[in-house]
């Protein structure tokens, strides 16, 4: 991804950081579903490429919302985590999640959490948070 000039636009310095596609993505693996391998984000059904994949994780890496946790004894067993600065993303996901519940007549409404969504979302991102009572402010 080409990096801009630092920015003093807060809109802007968001877009630099998580507003690609693939990012948001990935995010979205990380905060909802709780992946944390390499394997597991190879494995969502938007099937990203593994170059994109890369990139888009060193990118998160570098830009302080994932950990990279190198595996013990093979790079299979590398681990992302997200940071603080991406648990405090769980009000803009579940915004942007809303706004898509509004305007997408696909959405699948049969997936759980789309309706705890709507029903429970104080109660859904405690309950997601639990995945990640292990990160410190």
């Amino acid at each position: 991804m080409k990096k801009r000039p630092s920015t003093v636009c807060p809109i802007v310095y968001a877009l630099d950081i998580w507003g690609d596609p693939w990012s948001l993505v990935i995010l979205r693996d990380v905060l909802i579903h709780n992946k944390r391998y390499y394997r597991e984000f190879l494995a969502s059904r938007e099937r990203i490429s593994t170059n994109i994949l890369s990139a888009r994780l060193q990118s998160l890496v570098e830009a302080g919302l994932l950990v990279k946790i190198e595996g013990e004894s093979n790079r299979a067993q590398t681990m992302y985590r997200p940071t603080q600065k991406a648990l405090d993303l769980f009000p803009v996901i579940f915004a942007i999640m809303h706004w898509g519940l509004k305007y997408n007549p696909n959405t699948d409404m049969t997936i759980p959490i789309m309706q705890e969504l709507l029903t429970n979302e104080e109660g859904l991102k405690l309950r997601l948070l639990q995945n990640f009572s292990d990160i410190t402010s």
